[in-house]
This record gives C-alpha cells, structure tokens and sequence, in this order.
C-alpha cells in the first residue's frame, strides 16, 4: 500500500513538473472515480463525460502552478469536479440531483451497461429497490448534505472532505453526523411506506 501511494506522489510531482506522461497516469486513477461521482450527482451519461473532461482539462492546466509536494491532489481534482458541476447548475439551473446509487462500489461499475450490470447480480429486484430508496432519500437531503455523503462513501476522510467542500472540520463532522440520522429516519420511512 506504501509503495502505490509513493508512487502517486511522485505521479503528482512528476505531473507539476510539467510530465504528460505522469498526468495520463494520474487520470487512469481518478478518471472512474471521478466520472462516478458525477455520476451519482447528475445521473446524465453525456454531461458526465462532459463535465469530467473539462475538470481534468482544468486540472492539467492548474497543476504547473502547483506544489507537486504540498498538493493533496484527490480534495483537490474533486473540488474542481464539483466546481466545474456547480457552474454547470448555474447554467442550466434545472439540473436535477440523483444521488450516488450504493450498487456502484466498482470503478468500472459506470463503464458496463446498467442492464447488463443488475442482470448478473443475484439480487436484481432487491437490489432495483435498494437503489430507488437511496436515490429517493439522498434526492430529499441538501445538496451539502448529499455531497458529504458521496465523499464519505468514496472513502474520503472528514478532512479531506472539508478541504473539497472548502467546509471547516467540525461543520463536515456535523453536517455528517446529521445526514446520517436523516438518511436513516427518511430510509426507514420510505422502506416501510413503499414496501411494507
């Protein structure tokens, strides 16, 4: 585990330096990652791909004026990405938030066909419930809210969450604290409401 993360972070050195190659690398990383957060927020395949190309196009052209060593480069490719959706909303302002289906643990899981991905699950007509509830009750949740949540899934920690979210550490720790107890009352409820 040492060694991927010593390598990353010479990726990210290299990639300030100027290195196109280092740059190519980082984006076979966090290209899924991010491609699926975006995703999981705009549920729109095409402004996906859009949105995700033009972080990384800012992402290229703001790294030679970067710190390789002082750049916590994951908050900061995913602030850019939420920046990038966030002027997207601005624009078209009936964007509408879908949030993060919990089906999607995979990197690759956006690459494969949605039909032919919940065909090979076992539990295709559980699993078609468990993803509407959590689209229904994220979809409920602030859009804060719902980011932190995304993030956390995504393994983030509470302080990369506040640098991405440009947040303190105590207002992600409590926005979380409270997203949790509404995600699980708004679960619950709508668990027993739709499938009694």
């Amino acid at each position: 585990m040492r060694v991927v993360e010593d390598d990353e972070s010479q990726l990210i050195i290299d990639a300030c330096q100027g290195s196109v190659s280092a740059f190519e690398a980082l984006v076979v990383i966090y290209e899924p990652r991010i491609r699926r957060m975006l995703y999981s927020l705009t549920h729109d395949v095409q402004l996906t791909q859009d949105l995700c190309q033009e972080s990384f196009l800012a992402a290229y052209r703001a790294m030679r004026h970067m710190n390789g060593e002082e750049l916590h480069f994951a908050p900061w490719l995913y602030r850019i990405a939420l920046n990038q959706l966030r002027s997207e909303w601005r624009r078209r302002k009936h964007i509408i938030l879908v949030p993060f289906p919990p089906l999607f643990g995979r990197d690759d899981a956006v690459d494969a066909s949605h039909e032919e991905y919940f065909m090979c699950d076992d539990r295709f007509e559980e699993s078609v419930i468990e993803r509407d509830l959590v689209k229904q009750v994220l979809s409920q949740l602030p859009t804060a809210s719902a980011m932190c949540l995304l993030l956390d899934a995504e393994g983030f920690t509470y302080k990369e969450i506040a640098e991405t979210m440009h947040d303190t550490l105590s207002a992600v720790r409590s926005r979380l604290s409270r997203a949790r107890q509404s995600f699980q009352l708004l679960y619950n409820r709508l668990d027993r409401e739709e499938y009694p």
